[in-house]
């Protein structure tokens, strides 16, 4: 059985660790970095990170399954130290706000967890940094459950680039409807994020600065909100889970299990979904020859924006 406290234990010191890989290959000559494809490139922090998430992992759970974005292992020592099971409490996690108990272990066979060890990688190419995130998810009978988001930067001025290490790890475990955030992987007592508002005479709508078409761009504009352009699907979602925006819209079919799976956890902790862009919901089956999403994406923590919005977006894509 994998537990929900020992997970979130393990969870949170990697994605700490992971920002820390990310920070010392930024600081260093060379960032080794490779192109997959048309503006879609790995760098040394990518398998990094990845290697040593799953190989921690497997050093708790060895029969866990694990999905990567990255197909190619770091095979080199990794100077970061061993995670424990030991960082949070389980009374942290089994009850909901209004004192119901909820379920704090799972049957690792049900169990699946997706990695973006880089999220934004492109943008971390680029040098902006604030777009760059891991992402840990945790898919059930393939629903997603859990999910980890680390943002490892934090721009300092708007005017000028330059950025400070910081990382913010969010995370949360769907049926507790809570989202919680950390600055470290000391602390034992998670802060909790509060759900914010949206105002409905002004939606904000949050959608990909990169790899977007003009015709593409127009399609979004027609739907008459107020419009966000960055980097990420991490990066998106936390402009939705932090207020800046009320939803996140993709019309490409770029995205993979690892960009969403951590994500929607989140979003459907706070009651909102993840789905595709006519209402279709992703399932997150290791089994499957492909891990990307064929049908865009529209998600919010706001149910009821969804249910305005989905009828506009049907047929885009």
């Amino acid at each position: 059985m994998l537990k929900v406290h020992e997970f979130f234990s393990v969870a949170i010191q990697l994605a700490y660790n992971s920002a820390k890989i990310i920070n010392s290959v930024r600081l260093s000559s060379n960032i080794g970095q490779k192109w997959k494809g048309v503006d879609d490139p790995v760098t040394i922090a990518d398998i990094q990170a990845q290697s040593y998430i799953i190989q921690q992992l497997h050093r708790h759970w060895p029969k866990l399954t694990i999905i990567g974005e990255e197909s190619i292992s770091y095979t080199q020592p990794i100077n970061l130290p061993d995670t424990n099971l030991q960082l949070y409490d389980e009374n942290i996690f089994n009850r909901t706000h209004n004192n119901h108990i909820i379920r704090t272990q799972y049957e690792i066979d049900d169990l699946c967890v997706w990695v973006d060890p880089l999220d934004g990688t492109l943008d971390f190419v680029k040098g902006d940094y604030e777009n760059v995130t891991t992402l840990i998810g945790v898919s059930y009978k393939k629903q997603a459950l859990m999910g980890i988001i680390s943002q490892s930067f934090i721009k300092l001025q708007e005017s000028q680039n330059t950025y400070e290490f910081k990382p913010k790890i969010y995370f949360g475990h769907q049926p507790q409807q809570k989202v919680f955030y950390t600055y470290d992987c000391i602390s034992k007592i998670p802060l909790e994020l509060k759900k914010p508002q949206f105002d409905p005479m002004n939606v904000r709508l949050c959608t990909q600065r990169n790899r977007l078409t003009d015709q593409e761009l127009q399609k979004i504009k027609s739907l008459g909100c107020q419009l966000y352009q960055v980097g990420g699907s991490g990066k998106k979602s936390l402009t939705v889970l932090e207020g800046q925006t009320d939803m996140f819209i993709c019309l490409g079919v770029g995205m993979s299990k690892w960009d969403i799976c951590a994500p929607e956890a989140l979003f459907k902790t706070f009651g909102g979904d993840f789905v595709g862009l006519a209402g279709q919901h992703y399932e997150y089956n290791p089994n499957d020859k492909s891990f990307d999403n064929p049908y865009g994406n529209l998600s919010s923590i706001h149910s009821e924006l969804l249910e305005k919005y989905l009828p506009k977006t049907y047929g885009m894509l």
